[in-house]
């Protein structure tokens, strides 16, 4: 899978937040402890740290993958660029993130990342003269590069020249050491250190992360969360999704070109639906979730409908700085039956998504290997839900590289499609938009433009007939 972030989006994947009320809030989470340093000798030799529970659920599913597991970036630089300040900054970049130096090998049989000492090996930097007509391909020939996890290191920095003063940058790290935001942080960081901002060492490094997790894990603090969730997708079915071109369960099927489609929502119905959200106890981002679950299943018939929902680990202080694969999902499930009112649905997806990240800790894919089908998770991940806010920037890739310098984010061919269906609802107190997200070879415009409609309709009804019935 390859997933790629344009730039202008990247940042912190916002994630449904339900708001319960007290009398079925889920009790909650100890405040975790401090994330502590682990000890690091002195010396020119490797540091041998253990890997996460989502590096491992990852490393046991690489071989399955079909296209390199990467999160990459396109940048597009004009101005004039010091190729050497640009690799001194990836040099500095790289020091204070001992993950951007590392690989990983299963030693004394679990899997372990090996951090080079400073002095070590760089994250690799190149750069290539090309004509304007070959950088879409050559970008996408970065995309398809794969890394070799045991040798490392996992990212590298790629510069295409397509004239003085015209390049660009494309960024390709391994899904082992970052996800979309940890990319888009990242470009931030590097834009800093391009201009001699001096930036200091994270607290917390993400060994330091992944030993924490081991320890709760060790404490039985993950196996309540584990049992939950065996038991939550006891029965879970694939949302069917309402493709119009090819079905995306078909066996042997590769991914078509991801693309996005966004719509406005009408000021009016905006208002409805925070108005709708007031009335519940519950955030905007809830009553989204539930016209999208009612939209699957008017189109499928089904009345049980799971969808993947991101988790913004990022909200954490101590993680808001750190490098590293934080993000992950939770599975979304809302009951439908016995022809529940609108408003009724609204309650218990505000119930039930309260649990449900409130038992995030989990990566899904190892609980998957617990359960009687060991596909079902990758299956209901086939369809996603997330919010956050409506601000459309500033655009985080494009940040300032200096007077001289100017970056934009730099779009060629799609990438292909991550999930075939994603709904993205983005709101601030002025107003919304959705954006959906989809796989090109499963869907059609026109399909999307048509779900886009009904969905619209579904958040007007819930937010006007709060007590009609959902047949």
């Amino acid at each position: 899978m390859v997933t790629t972030v344009l730039m202008d989006e990247a940042g912190t994947p916002a994630a449904l937040v339900a708001d319960p009320d007290p009398e079925h809030r889920p009790r909650p989470e100890p405040e975790p402890d401090a994330v502590a340093r682990l000890p690091r000798p002195a010396g020119p030799g490797p540091l041998y740290f253990a890997a996460s529970p989502s590096q491992e659920a990852l490393w046991a599913g690489l071989p399955h993958r079909a296209r390199p597991p990467v999160v990459t970036a396109a940048l597009r630089l004009t101005g004039h660029l010091d190729t050497r300040a640009l690799a001194a900054a990836w040099q500095a970049v790289a020091g204070r993130h001992e993950i951007l130096r590392s690989r990983y090998l299963v030693h004394e049989g679990r899997l372990t990342q090996v951090v080079a000492a400073q002095a070590g090996p760089t994250v690799p930097i190149s750069l290539a003269e090309v004509r304007p007509s070959q950088v879409p391909a050559a970008v996408a020939a970065e995309r398809e590069q794969a890394f070799d996890p045991a040798r490392g290191p996992l990212a590298r920095l790629r510069l295409l020249r397509q004239g003085p003063g015209d390049h660009v940058a494309v960024f390709v790290l391994h899904e082992l050491i970052a996800d979309a935001a940890a990319l888009g942080g990242l470009v931030a960081e590097l834009a800093a250190a391009y201009r001699g901002v001096p930036a200091d060492r994270p607290a917390a490094q993400y060994a330091d992360l992944a030993a924490w997790q081991l320890q709760r894990a060790a404490q039985g603090r993950i196996d309540e969360s584990t049992e939950y969730w065996l038991q939550r997708l006891n029965g879970a079915e694939p949302a069917v999704l309402p493709w119009d071109l090819s079905a995306p369960g078909a066996p042997g099927r590769t991914p078509g070109a991801g693309r996005a489609l966004s719509f406005p929502l009408p000021q009016e119905l905006s208002a409805k639906i925070s108005e709708a959200a007031r009335r519940h106890r519950a955030g905007v981002q809830v009553v989204g979730l539930a016209a999208f679950q009612l939209l699957l299943a008017c189109w499928s018939g089904q009345r049980d409908i799971t969808v993947r929902g991101p988790v913004p680990e990022r909200a954490r202080g101590r993680e808001q700085r750190m490098l590293g694969p934080l993000s992950h999902a939770v599975a979304l499930r809302t009951d439908l039956t016995g022809a529940p009112a609108f408003g009724e649905v609204v309650d218990r997806v505000r119930h039930t998504s309260a649990w449900d990240f409130a038992h995030h800790e989990v990566p899904l894919e190892p609980v998957a290997a617990q359960l009687r089908r060991p596909r079902l998770v990758e299956q209901l991940g086939e369809v996603q839900f997330g919010a956050g806010p409506a601000a459309d920037g500033p655009r985080r890739g494009a940040a300032s590289w200096g007077g001289r310098l100017r970056a934009e984010p730099f779009t060629s061919a799609p990438a292909p499609a991550a999930r075939p269906l994603t709904l993205m609802l983005r709101h601030d107190e002025r107003a919304a938009h959705c954006v959906f997200t989809y796989d090109s070879s499963v869907f059609s415009e026109a399909r999307i433009r048509q779900l886009r409609a009904d969905y619209f309709g579904l958040l007007g009804d819930v937010a006007d007939h709060p007590k009609a019935r959902f047949r």
